[in-house]
């Protein structure tokens, strides 16, 4: 009686695998934060009343003061960087073949809050704008 189990394929089989398995597999995952918390706009500071004193007690020190031509902004600002990557290289050159095979895959999620406080020539609030998880920051009040 013969056999019915191909042994060429069984041996083809366990090197394959045993190739594919002593490659180099590699993850790498980042997470990065740059700034700190950024406070919600606070109901009691109202546009055209609140002066730079009480802005600055309540707040605390800016991340950027940007000049504006006699108008001056406050900014404060958080970013969140969170990236991920794998990378898996099979050694073909141990079969005599020349090439490599390395497959990798990235992906990475960028997000930012911003709180820009707008203050008159006299040091009053004159405008605020507030954005959380924004992956393009002020970007729909850009075209107002």
């Amino acid at each position: 009686m013969a056999c019915r189990f191909n042994v060429r394929a069984l041996a083809l089989g366990l090197l394959l695998t045993t190739l594919i398995c002593s490659g180099c597999v590699s993850m790498r995952f980042d997470r990065i934060n740059k700034g700190a918390d950024v406070p919600e706009p606070a109901a009691h500071l109202k546009e055209g009343t609140a002066t730079l004193a009480e802005i600055l007690s309540h707040y605390g020190a800016p991340t950027d003061v940007v000049d504006m031509k006699g108008n001056f902004a406050l900014l404060y600002k958080k970013s969140f960087y969170q990236g991920g990557q794998i990378s898996i290289g099979i050694p073909l050159s141990d079969l005599y073949f020349r090439p490599s095979l390395k497959i990798e895959a990235t992906g990475n999620l960028l997000r930012h809050d911003l709180l820009a406080l707008f203050f008159t020539p006299d040091g009053i609030l004159a405008e605020t704008m507030y954005e959380r998880g924004a992956s393009q920051p002020f970007w729909k009040s850009f075209w107002k």
